[in-house]
């Protein structure tokens, strides 16, 4: 006869589960394989014109990137990112219709970016040649912003310390060439 000992924990809430980034990773690569294909063609075709316009751009301001791809399904907090060693990154959809974006709001996200490449703050320097970029590639036909007043870039309000994710960065930037004046 076997006497059944207490145990402090049911068997199943021994057992070893992911990590949140793990399962985080799980559910992107779910929701990526679960776009329709025409959903993937198009973001297919309007990375590899981003690309284009990219160089193009990229190469008359003297800018190298390392990779230029779309933003991975689910992340919202941002229109792009560019990381210190060159890789970009553009949301192409919109977070809640899951359309496309328009076209002048993925060139304006991928003007930004550019011009972080060579600042990766927000400060007076980074806004200068941001608006420098946009301004050629409005030139060029790239960048065609609606009814908005078209003076005034839309995103010029991001950089407010208040409005912007870079804040960290903008600090340690300012910590930094205090230091080198």
């Amino acid at each position: 006869m076997s006497v059944e000992r207490p145990t402090l924990f049911a068997p199943e809430e021994l057992a070893l589960r992911p990590a949140a980034p793990v399962r985080l990773r799980e559910l992107a690569g779910r929701a990526a394989r679960g776009r329709p294909a025409s959903q993937r063609d198009e973001d297919a075709r309007t990375m590899v014109r981003l690309r284009e316009l990219g160089e193009d751009l990229a190469r008359r301001f003297g800018l190298r990137w390392r990779a230029l791809d779309p933003e991975r399904d689910g992340v919202n907090g941002h229109y792009g990112i560019c990381y210190e060693d060159g890789r970009i990154r553009i949301r192409l959809r919109h977070a809640r219709t899951r359309r496309l974006l328009k076209e002048s709001s993925l060139v304006d996200t991928l003007c930004h970016e550019l011009a972080h490449l060579k600042h990766l703050d927000h400060s007076l320097r980074f806004q200068r040649l941001y608006v420098r970029i946009l301004g050629e590639a409005r030139r060029l036909g790239y960048y065609r912003p609606g009814t908005h007043d078209a003076s005034r870039p839309r995103q010029l309000s991001l950089f407010r310390a208040e409005t912007c994710g870079t804040r960290r960065t903008d600090e340690r930037v300012r910590t930094r060439n205090a230091g080198s004046v």
